[in-house]
């Protein structure tokens, strides 16, 4: 009886309390629903949210990051019909023309062993194709698909499996540089160096291709081996002693170059003609 009445007891001091506040202020049920509803989903949106910003991102494209554009050497640097080989972070990498577009591939033929002589004196096709000087496999310039593999010998071709296609480094050109895109390089370029007969200073450009010539230069004041008047005595008198030599040396034995000039037999004629 006791809990009856205080249930009743609160039930009115509440039902005095809803009335005496103003009417404005009084809020319908179904309003208070959905903003109670909002109120409970709150924590699982934020949830979510927490859930999304912690997620891996998504890879980027391979062609906008990883990649770079390297200045590797001067146009001027390569003239057309020429080849270059340079070394690029380590790698051998053969520069050359074709048509009107500079192409940058590997200066190793995938079809070659452990032993290559690189593609530096490789022919061209006329469909925009590299042949290796020992099997004469072509690959792609563009892609660096292989067209043929071992077209000359059957039996290498059944023997030995396609390993991989030839790497192709993308190449453009600025009037100025080649630029090669290599993947990992720094965005501040690498370092590469022209392997050819010229002077190629290590760097991202490599200006200084210019062919250093080595000169003689010949001091007549100072004497050591070459034509003085000292050195020519001796040598005559060298050249002399030599000359006698080889004739006592015919003379006693009767052979020799002497004999079959017929001389050697005129010394003999002489000799015996005076002795007696």
């Amino acid at each position: 009886m006791a809990a009856i009445t205080t249930t009743t007891a609160s039930s009115s001091f509440l039902h005095r309390r809803i009335s005496s506040s103003p009417a404005t202020t009084t809020t319908p049920r179904s309003h208070l629903v959905p903003f109670h509803a909002r109120n409970r989903c709150h924590p699982r949106l934020t949830c979510r949210a927490t859930d999304v910003s912690g997620a891996e991102p998504s890879a980027p494209p391979e062609t906008g990051r990883g990649s770079s554009w390297v200045p590797v050497v001067p146009l001027a640097a390569l003239p057309r019909g020429e080849r270059r080989v340079i070394v690029q972070d380590g790698e051998e990498i053969l520069l050359l023309w074709y048509k009107d577009d500079v192409f940058a591939i590997e200066n190793r033929s995938p079809a070659e062993g452990a032993y290559t002589e690189g593609l530096l004196n490789a022919k061209l096709t006329q469909d925009g194709c590299i042949v290796c000087p020992s099997t004469d496999s072509t690959f792609d310039l563009r892609t660096g698909e292989i067209k043929e593999w071992y077209p000359k010998n059957p039996v290498l071709r059944a023997l030995t499996p396609v390993l991989r296609n030839l790497f192709v480094y993308p190449a453009k050109t600025d009037g100025e540089n080649i630029y090669i895109s290599i993947r990992g390089a720094s965005s501040s370029g690498g370092s590469a160096e022209i392997l050819f007969s010229g002077k190629a200073q290590p760097g991202s450009t490599a200006s200084d291709v210019n062919i250093e010539e080595v000169r003689m230069v010949v001091d007549e004041g100072v004497g050591g081996f070459g034509f003085t008047a000292y050195n020519e005595l001796v040598n005559g008198k060298a050249a002399i002693i030599g000359f006698l030599l080889l004739i006592d040396f015919e003379l006693l034995t009767g052979k020799g170059l002497l004999k079959g000039t017929g001389l050697l037999d005129f010394i003999y004629a002489i000799s015996r003609a005076f002795s007696s």
